[in-house]
């Protein structure tokens, strides 16, 4: 690994992939496709108030050394740039939020990361070991446990597109006219979501069935939240390149979040999008079976018997990272996930 010097003209650094070489090796290889990634660009460092002028605005970022072109074809883009047909129009993208609210939710309620984690367990006696400690340490929300059960639809991580920022603009209205504006009509709702998981590790996950679902906040001040995780996908095809991945289809729920008549910001305690919302989905995942009696792949990928809340219990657990990507807009998250064992 090392760095090309970008000071003077544009480099272009290309090395072909195992696959690339195999098939140029056997002469059918030909490109029919690129992608184009920012991974690199630090737009901080965009300097508009450069005394010497608009020229020199980016002249730090286009000089900036680049990494070398890598052969892993998992090492390349993680933050790819998305393409949509030249449409001129668009004003604001939306991005991708993972929920930590606290309201009641009617049907699987909101999973919540502890210590930076969403905890995964594989069987019922580490469900009671996780539940008494999470009582005890964390608290209890209502019932509302920060990890999810095996075989259990109680607890989901939750995500919520939308138009965010720290000003709301754009703004929620009362009617939703910004959410049809800047999301809808520019056809940025993302009906359904890519969730790629390690297969090794997780084989399945459950999403919201959408006619069984409601997400809203509405003009008279009246929530409903109700969710039904019910609907299981297994993952296929890879479509992020990382090695042992395989990707999941889960459908969404298109939000109905709007103002108040009267001004006020109660949909705040509804929505992590602070503007016009897209849509929302929840996330069930289920642990390979293995993971469930055997020590095997946890001395493999991750930790054993280790005392992780000092209550007396010692787990085994994998850490393992979950990507979440918008079919239409292309917005992306990670989740980290923790599966975890009593042992």
């Amino acid at each position: 690994m090392a760095f090309l010097d970008n000071s003077g003209d544009i480099v272009l650094d290309a090395v072909l992939t195992d696959l690339g070489r195999k098939r140029m090796a056997e002469g059918n290889f030909r490109i029919t496709q690129f992608a184009l990634g920012d991974d690199e660009i630090d737009y901080r460092i965009y300097n508009k108030n450069h005394p010497s002028g608009s020229a020199y605005y980016d002249l730090e970022i286009l000089q900036t050394p680049v990494l070398e072109a890598f052969a892993s074809s998992n090492a390349n883009i993680n933050y790819g740039l998305v393409s949509f047909n030249g449409n001129m129009n668009l004003l604001y993208m939306p991005t991708l939020k993972v929920w930590d609210k606290t309201v009641a939710v009617d049907g699987t309620a909101v999973q919540r990361t502890s210590g930076s984690v969403y905890y995964v367990s594989v069987n019922a006696a580490t469900s009671d070991a996780l539940r008494s400690t999470m009582n005890t340490d964390f608290g209890d929300d209502a019932g509302v446990f920060y990890y999810q059960e095996a075989s259990s639809a109680d607890t989901a991580i939750y995500l919520e597109t939308g138009i965010d920022s720290i000003n709301a603009d754009p703004p929620r209205t009362e009617g939703r006219t910004n959410k049809q504006a800047y999301l809808t009509d520019q056809h940025l709702i993302d009906n359904n979501m890519d969730i790629s998981m390690d297969a090794r590790f997780l084989t399945q996950v459950r999403g919201p069935k959408p006619a069984g679902s409601r997400w809203m906040y509405t003009a008279d001040g009246s929530p409903t939240l109700e969710m039904r995780i019910s609907n299981v996908s297994r993952p296929g095809a890879n479509r992020i390149g990382i090695s042992n991945y395989a990707t999941a289809i889960v459908s969404t729920v298109t939000t109905a979040i709007s103002a108040r008549k009267d001004g006020s910001t109660d949909a705040n305690n509804y929505s992590m999008i602070n503007g016009p919302s897209g849509v929302i989905t929840g996330l069930i995942f289920a642990p390979h079976t293995d993971l469930k009696d055997s020590a095997a792949k946890y001395a493999l990928f991750g930790k054993t018997s280790q005392d992780l809340f000092g209550d007396g219990n010692t787990y085994d657990y994998i850490d393992t990272t979950v990507y979440a990507v918008g079919k239409t807009s292309g917005v992306t998250a990670h989740l980290p996930i923790r599966i975890i064992r009593k042992v």
